[in-house]
Order: structure tokens, then sequence, then C-alpha cells
């Protein structure tokens, strides 16, 4: 790793675990079953294995923006070369997920986290998605597309990184912690990623209006703007995972009861 790279975040207090260690340990025989204690360590690790998971993807979000802003060629680089990675992540969570289920009946609390922990890998794996096109632009731009657009929403583009990787650190950190009430707080913040969006929007195309060479590149920083309030709402769908495994909750119910209401 360069001076230049930036760090990726790790949540996870666990002390063995680097970014990518391995999940797929050798199940026991079955003749002796999966013990209580066993169980229990195999559930704790792949819980924190998600935490680290979504440190990465929250760095591949920063990382990807501040290309974006600052034209850099090699900062973009760096989030396409990690974005296989956060795919590994989701991959090997997900098959410990099935093999903890197959070879354990677990109670309904710790089917819940399982069940969880496979959702959120899906969430965070798609994050990492959005970075990954917000980086190719970043690259587009540092090789020669018009900046214009770009400029244009520069402080909106800023304002909605930092509060999309606010969402998903409080998210994933109220995964960490088992703080539900944390979690319940991420969605309060999405009013507010809304606004930004939504004068965003109206700046970048009233620009392409008056000029017409912007077209092209308006499409793309409009794709990235859209990028990040959906990152928002992964950080929303994390948070309300956690609210389910701490206490047996569908939030997602909820709202679409809300809205067969209206």
């Amino acid at each position: 790793m360069t001076s230049d790279e930036p760090r990726v975040t790790n949540f996870a207090r666990h002390p063995s675990l680097g970014l990518m260690p391995s999940l797929l340990t050798p199940p026991p025989h079955p003749a002796e079953g999966l013990t209580a204690k066993v169980f229990d360590t195999a559930l704790t690790a792949l819980r924190l294995h998600v935490v680290t998971m979504g440190g990465l993807a929250i760095d591949q979000v920063a990382t990807a923006v501040r290309a974006l802003l600052e034209g850099d060629a090699s900062l973009a680089q760096v989030v396409l070369s990690r974005e296989p990675r956060i795919n590994e992540f989701d991959r090997n969570v997900d098959l410990e997920a099935f093999r903890l289920m197959a070879l354990h009946q677990p109670v309904a609390s710790d089917l819940r986290m399982i069940k969880a922990v496979s959702r959120i890998t899906i969430e965070l794996e798609r994050v990492g998605d959005e970075a990954k096109k917000i980086a190719r632009f970043a690259g587009r731009v540092a090789t020669g597309a018009p900046r214009g657009p770009v400029s244009a929403v520069a402080r909106y583009l800023r304002n909605m990184a930092d509060l999309t990787t606010g969402m998903q650190r409080e998210a994933v950190r109220s995964l960490d912690e088992s703080e539900p009430d944390l979690a319940r707080r991420v969605a309060g913040r999405d009013s507010e990623l809304d606004a930004e969006f939504a004068a965003a929007l109206r700046q970048v195309l009233t620009l392409a209006m008056q000029d017409q060479r912007f077209f092209s590149a308006t499409i793309d920083t409009v794709f990235a703007l859209k990028g990040l309030e959906r990152i928002g709402d992964h950080a929303k769908n994390i948070a309300e995972q956690v609210v389910f495994v701490a206490s047996g909750e569908d939030l997602r119910q909820q709202k679409g009861r809300g809205k067969g209401d209206e």
C-alpha cells in the first residue's frame, strides 16, 4: 500500500481479524455435532467479518468521491482494485451462514442474526457496486471528460458523501455494538440526504440546459448523485436488520403497511 492509498477503516475489535481472513474452516465431524460454545464463537466471528466488510465498503465510497472531486485517477484505481474484496467477503459470509444453519438448529435470536448478516452483506456488496461506478466516472473525468457538472455540484457531492458514509458508519457500528437505538437513528438522516440530492439535481440540470457540451458528463454526474442516495438507502436497510436482530421487529413490514394506508 502506498503512502497515498487510504487505509480501510476496521470496525471489528477482534485482534485476530485481518482484512480478509478465511471464514470457511472445516466443520467438525458430524458425530461430534456443533457445541453451543463453538457455535457462539463461529457466530461472533461471522458478525465481526461483516463489520470488517462494512469498514471496507465505507472507505470505498469515501475514496471514490474523493477521486471524483479531485480528478485523481490513481485514487479511482484504488477503489476498482479493491472491489473484488467486497465480493469475496459477500461469498464467504454467505457460505458460512449457510454452513451454520445446516450444522446447527439455531434458536430464534441466533437464526435472526444469521439471516440478518446474510442480508447485510448483500447491502454492503451493493454499496461496493455504487462506489465502483463512481470510481469509473472519476477515472473518465481524470483523463479528459468535462469537469463542469462535477464542479457545479461539488459541494453537494461532498455533503452527500459525508452523509452517506456517516449513515453507513452508524449502521455498521450499531451491528458491532448491538445497539438498536443507534440503528433507529440512521433512518432519521434520510430526509437531509434527499434534500441534498434534490438541490444538486436542480443545479446540474440547469447547467446542462445552458451548455449542451456537458450533456454526457451531466448524465454521469446525475448517476453519481443517485448512487450516493442509494448508498443512504442501503445504510437504512442495514440498520433495519440490526433492529430485527435485537427485537425481532421487522421495520420493512411497517413501511409496507404505511404505504398501503396512504
